[in-house]
């Protein structure tokens, strides 16, 4: 228990995603007794249809004494003049709020490293912390000499040479500390940072729940639902439009493998990845009676909805770390078809993780015994 002598930490939030978010809250609240928290959503598509600021700024069980945004919607001297407005918003964000520590899900956002820089310019110190954002924290960011080094010359040109660009996320100078699901797994980069674990039981927290369930509600998760995904034994992760057009026959073989999960009486739900332009663009819900879920709603939300040992599988991307790390009580795995050499690329850093890897359909059905 902290003395009550002892001063708590002033911690600013800044997620840009759904995950940032989460794993935010999820932070926030593990550590309240610690620390005060306030929390800026940064680079927003809008502000009067989102839905995750609606909850924030609704929500009486919210960990973070004040929740604002920065929109994310300019281009070219739109961008510019987008960006001076939300740096003043920060800026005077820090005046009343004597900052300790800046969280960020990645440290290659302008609005982090503006924060950081203004606090380094003041003999108050700050802390720069990094929370795990999914798969750049294992596999790193392709790091180009050229298009990085130019992006960093124009940044500092713009807005000053206090901008850096970091070879992979979270190696900048100005992290400190970060905290990822598998602290022994990061990237090289990343081991020398000062790290922690994200405790699993932190996103089981009764009050971390109840903002997944709030969320959920606004996509569609209602009781009925729920207890429809409780039900399915097998959820389904569709990859992004364009990862489907690198996947030769992708289409082909998820039809013939629900086919045969219909024939066989198991429960499918599934979703879309966010970029898939319409509702349903396999006919899955006709063809096989599949359950769908909001593309809209990050899969770190349907999470805490499934039923225990039920199965996940998908193929590339984050969705599948999460729900290893989320809910280690699911059975995930990722099909990578041999001669796929988009999907092999991710093979090794699944390995390291401990994802479960099959290679096609009728492995899986063998090993799963479906």
């Amino acid at each position: 228990m902290i003395n009550s002598t002892t001063k708590k930490k002033h911690v600013l939030y800044l997620p840009s995603t759904p995950l940032n978010l989460l794993v935010s809250i999820a932070h926030a609240v593990a550590k309240t007794k610690d620390q005060v928290s306030q929390i800026i959503l940064i680079d927003q598509k809008n502000k009067d249809k989102n839905v995750y600021f609606k909850i924030l700024d609704n929500w009486h069980n919210c960990p973070f004494e004040t929740v604002d945004l920065t929109l994310g919607v300019g281009k070219g001297l739109n961008k510019l003049r987008e960006r001076k407005q939300n740096f003043l918003k920060l800026s005077k964000a820090l005046q009343s709020f004597s900052v300790d520590a800046i969280a960020v899900g990645s440290d290659r956002r302008i609005e982090f490293q503006y924060l950081m820089q203004l606090k380094k310019k003041e003999s108050h110190p700050v802390e720069g912390w990094l929370l795990d954002d999914g798969l750049y924290s294992y596999a790193g960011r392709p790091y180009h000499w050229f298009k990085d080094g130019m992006n960093s010359y124009l940044k500092k040109l713009i807005y000053g040479f206090w901008w850096e660009e970091p070879k992979t996320v979270g190696a900048s100078k100005y992290i400190n500390k970060a905290w990822f699901f598998q602290p022994n797994d990061v990237v090289p980069e990343l081991q020398v940072k000062e790290k922690y674990e994200l405790d699993g039981s932190w996103f089981s927290n009764k009050m971390v729940l109840e903002f997944s369930e709030n969320i959920g509600k606004e996509f569609g998760l209602c009781s009925k639902v729920v207890n429809q995904l409780q039900a399915i034994d097998l959820f389904l992760l569709i990859p992004h439009p364009n990862n489907i057009k690198k996947m030769f026959g992708y289409e082909s073989r998820i039809n013939k493998f629900l086919l045969d999960m219909k024939q066989k009486g198991v429960k499918v739900g599934a979703k879309y990845h966010p970029r898939t332009e319409s509702d349903d663009p396999l006919n899955l819900k006709e063809k096989y009676q599949t359950l769908l879920v909001s593309k809209g709603l990050a899969f770190e939300f349907v999470l805490p909805f499934l039923k225990q040992k039920s199965i996940v599988i998908g193929d590339v991307g984050t969705a599948l770390l999460t729900a290893q790390w989320l809910r280690s009580d699911l059975n995930v795995y990722a099909v990578l078809f041999k001669d796929d050499e988009f999907q092999n690329k991710f093979e090794e850093i699944y390995h390291q993780l401990n994802i479960k890897i099959v290679t096609d359909f009728k492995d899986f059905k063998k090993i799963v015994k479906l």
